[in-house]
Formats: structure tokens, sequence, C-alpha cells
């Protein structure tokens, strides 16, 4: 495994990480578009305790004789696999390639103003969130700003957009400075009140006991702007009426948007992104720092509004999960996972295309990866020469599995559900070991993802004698492997249709998604499948081989 580390993004979160990593032993690629490194991050750098300590900091990673730091410098491709990848990278119009064992990715995240948004026009009496932060401090701009009479300072928060941990906690910490001056009125008209990051509770009863009003709408307010003049009217359901504020001034949240190198940096290293375009999807199995992609990890607002605090906890974070990854140089991984039938691969790229994990790469055939092999089975399922096969769960293995479940017969219908072993077989045990009532006639077969079911094992089980079959899967953005569960759906739509060419209702197949704490739900779904069953009656298939 090589030892490098390429990170990319040179802002307090890129900096902090590779200080981090060079300090673990590590070699760090440091990499940053623009002419030097450093910056701001969002939200007036309130974790930092000064700005000398950033100061030191960046002198310390510009004097690491462990880190490189290249300006002006771009990545264009990765290639390779975790411990053997190789960046090809363009700076300043010459290319360059670096080997690295792994990737960081910490581009740091932009905030665009939302005045245009609430239908204001430019004014000195409307600020955006960063320009109040910028006002706030300097001790001669806040004289200038709030000046010798009290002001009353109205604050804009998720009104025109679902809003943040972060946009709330700006406009918290603003409102309290404000407030604490004794000098001005603070007032925040808000949505949601996003509370969910430590310490934002506390900050919110502290700035209410200050003296800092709240009011949280249904709906957005109607603002007037008659030149200088602003009014805020709004219904306030504690009070059951229209109230109206004049305020002296009007700040204006920000929305927090990916850097403008994300849906490039994506493409180039091959790994999701959420709806917003940050990198990484909301989905329990990649937190806290991991992408899709093992040996790929995404830090701070690369992956979601972070204030400089909970960056820094990410680049902890990473620096955990390279060690896991790299250690010392070596690392024991499975002898296969997946086994390519050589003679059979016919390099269709199927299989490249499909790996949510970018596990497969090819030299004359498709290889796969043991160390980023997640083991989910979907290129298995794909693939149209069955080249590939998952070396604990087989065609075979599975098949035998299927036609050994029918051996025993019952007069009750005959179920089989072939559950994620990440969800609903755990579901599944769950609910036999609290003694459920699950019906007599149900057979569970375990699969590493419902991604590796396919529409052979579907159609196996009903020339089994099976009347009925479930395709049990995680949640959606709750699979391990992100889009085992689409492909699954996506397979049960085209057996159904083939179920009903050989005259059996497409009814008798069902697709749900079920989570590893759900043993009721799994109770419910599979009851409700048996009674279906026993409506449509027994599988003709069946009865035409008795006969």
């Amino acid at each position: 495994m090589d030892t490098t580390v390429l990170v990319i993004g040179g802002g307090w979160n890129g900096i902090k990480v590779a200080s981090d990593l060079a300090d673990s032993g590590y070699k760090v690629v440091l990499i940053e578009s623009g002419t030097s490194i450093g910056g701001k991050a969002i939200g007036r750098d309130f974790a930092s305790d000064s700005q000398k300590e950033l100061s030191t900091l960046m002198d310390k990673v510009k004097d690491h004789k462990a880190v490189e730091v290249l300006v002006v410098t771009r990545l264009v491709s990765l290639t390779g696999i975790p411990g053997d990848f190789h960046a090809r990278l363009e700076q300043d119009g010459r290319m360059l390639e670096k080997a690295a064992g792994a990737v960081v990715v910490a581009l740091e995240a932009e905030t665009l103003s939302m005045i245009e948004a609430y239908g204001l026009n430019a004014d000195k009496k409307i600020l955006s969130q960063s320009r109040l932060e910028s006002v706030l401090t300097s001790e001669k701009e806040i004289d200038l700003f709030l000046g010798d009479v009290s002001k009353d300072v109205l604050f804009l928060v998720g009104l025109h957009q679902e809003g943040s941990p972060v946009v709330m906690e700006r406009a918290m910490r603003s409102a309290l400075e404000i407030q604490d001056s004794g000098r001005s009125q603070a007032t925040i008209l808000v949505g949601n009140v996003k509370l969910a990051h430590d310490g934002l509770e506390t900050l919110y009863k502290k700035s209410r006991e200050k003296g800092v009003l709240y009011f949280k709408l249904r709906e957005s307010p109607v603002i007037r702007q008659n030149g200088s003049n602003l009014g805020i009217k709004f219904f306030d359901g504690i009070l059951n009426k229209d109230v109206e504020l004049k305020p002296d001034i009007l700040v204006v949240e920000e929305a927090i948007r990916p850097h403008p190198q994300t849906p490039d940096l994506a493409r180039a290293l091959r790994i999701d992104t959420e709806p917003e375009g940050f990198l990484q999807p909301d989905n329990v199995h990649y937190l806290p720092v991991r992408s899709n992609r093992e040996g790929i990890y995404v830090i701070g607002s690369s992956r979601q509004p972070n204030n400089l605090n909970h960056m820094w906890t990410d680049a902890q974070n990473a620096v955990l999960a390279v060690r896991e990854l790299l250690g010392e140089g070596k690392k024991l991984v499975p002898r296969e996972k997946a086994k390519v039938h050589r003679g059979k691969c016919t390099i269709c790229l199927t299989c490249f295309r499909v790996c949510p994990h970018g596990a497969i790469y090819w030299d004359n055939r498709a290889v796969i990866s043991q160390v980023a092999c997640q083991g989910c089975g979907i290129c298995a399922s794909e693939c149209p020469m069955d080249a590939i096969q998952l070396v604990d769960y087989g065609d075979d293995q599975v098949e035998a599995q299927i036609l050994a479940s029918m051996e025993k017969r019952v007069d009750a219908p005959q179920i089989i559900a072939f559950c994620c072993q990440n969800s609903a077989y755990e579901a599944g045990r769950m609910a036999r070991l609290f003694g459920s009532s699950l019906p007599e006639g149900l057979q569970m077969i375990k699969v590493p993802c419902a991604g590796k079911v396919d529409v052979d094992y579907i159609l196996t089980a009903f020339e089994a004698g099976a009347d009925g079959v479930l395709i049990l899967a995680c949640h959606k953005d709750n699979c391990k492997s992100q889009q085992g569960n689409t492909f699954a759906e996506w397979r049960v739509e085209d057996a159904g249709r083939m179920l009903e060419e050989i005259g059996l209702e497409k009814e008798r197949l069902t697709f749900a998604t079920i989570a590893s704490n759900m043993p009721v739900e799994f109770v419910q779904i599979t009851r409700e499948m048996e009674d279906k069953l026993r409506a449509l009656g027994p599988n003709r298939i069946k009865k035409q081989a008795a006969a």
C-alpha cells in the first residue's frame, strides 16, 4: 500500500488534515486550485481561538518536510485502486502525475447571498450574513453600524431555503453579539430552528436568556421595501394575529453551496453526491467521512455545510480512516471475495459501470480489487455472461438453498424471502428470537445485498414450487452499497413481467424495504404476503408438476 495521501483543497480544513496526516507519519501532497492556501471558513472561524492559531498551522504545513504543497493545481483524473491510486494533475498548464494510497477531499463550500431571493434590493440597511460578520470583527465598524441610538436588528433565517445548523448558528451568534452590546434589540424570524450540531441547543437557550427574540413562522413573511423604509408582516401563531415589524437593519441569511469544482471532481473520482451536490450521500453507512469508494474520504464542507469546529473533527476522523486503510504500508485482505471467469469475460465493462465502489478495473479481462470490493454482488448479477461469482454466495450455492428450502412441504403458502444481510435478515432473526408469529411456510435466504438477487433466482424459486417470493432490501439511502436496493427493485419489475408471460400473477412477487431494527414490520410484511397468496391460491407451476 502506497502511504502517500493526496489532499484536495488548501483551505483551513485541507491544511488541518494535511498537518495531522504528516504528524502521523504519512507523506502528503496538498493541492489547491487557487494561488495560495488558507482562506476564511464559513462563520467567522467561530471555533478558532485566534487568527494567530490559523497562521501557525499554515506555517507548519508550509515548512513540514512530509507535505508537498501544489497551488494553481487541479485533479484531472484518478485511476487505480486503494493503496495504489494514480492521480493526473494539471498545474498552471503542465501535467503532473502523483501516486497515492488514499485521497482526502477538503474543498471549502461557498456562500451565496439570498437578498434577491427575498425580493429585496441592495441597500445600506440590508446586510448579508457575511457582511454583518465582517462588521462585527471591527470595533470601528460596529460603532458606525450601531451608532448612538438603539436599533432593531432583524434576521431572516430558513424562510426561503431549508437551511442548516451552520446557517442557524451564524445568525444566533451574531444576534447574541448584537444583544450583548446593550445598544440594540436582535430578533430572528425563522422557519425550522436547526440545532442538530453540538452546542447549538445551549447557544439557542443562552441567546433567548440574553433577550434575543425568536418568531417561528410557518409561512414566509410579507416584506415591504420603500426606499430605506422596511416593513416585515407575518402571522404569529402564539399571539394569533398579524404582527408587523419595522427594523432599522435587516440581515438576510446566505445559502451554502458546494465548491464550484465539486461536479467535475465527483466525476473524476467516481464518487456519489447528494441532491444539493455535496460529496456524501445521506447514507448512515458513509458517516462520518467515507464516500462510496474505499480509500476516498470527504471532509468538512465538501460533504455538508460545516463550521470550522466540525471540519476539524472530520479531519481527525479522516486520519483514523487513512490509518485503518494504509497502516504502515501493508494490509491483510481476503484472498478472493469474487472470482472472474476469464474465459467468459468479454470486457463489456458492465461490471465496471455498475460497481458502486469503483472496485473493478481491467487488463485484458475484468479485475476485481480485493481491497476495494465490498462483496455486494451487484456486478455478479448484472454480468450478462455470468463471468463473475461471489466466493461465499455463488449462483450454485444460492440455488441449492432455494431448492433445499422447498423440500419441506407445508399446508400454508410457501414463501421464499431473499433478505439483505444488513437489514431484513437481522429483522427476521430478531422476529424469531422474540417468538413472533411468522408464516409457517416462510423460508429466509440471506444475501450479501439485495442487489445480488438476480432474475434467475426469482424464477428458480417459482419453478421449485414457491407460492410467493419476497425481495427485502434496505431503505432508500440506507443501502451499504448505495444502489443495491435500486437494482433489486428493477429486477423485481422485470421478473414480474416474465411471470405474467408464463401465466403467473405478478402479485406473487413483492419488493419491500426494511431496516435491521424492524422485526414488527418484518412480521407485517410476511403476513400480508401470506394473506395475498391464500387469496391467489397455490402456484400453478407447482400444481402442474404435482399432477
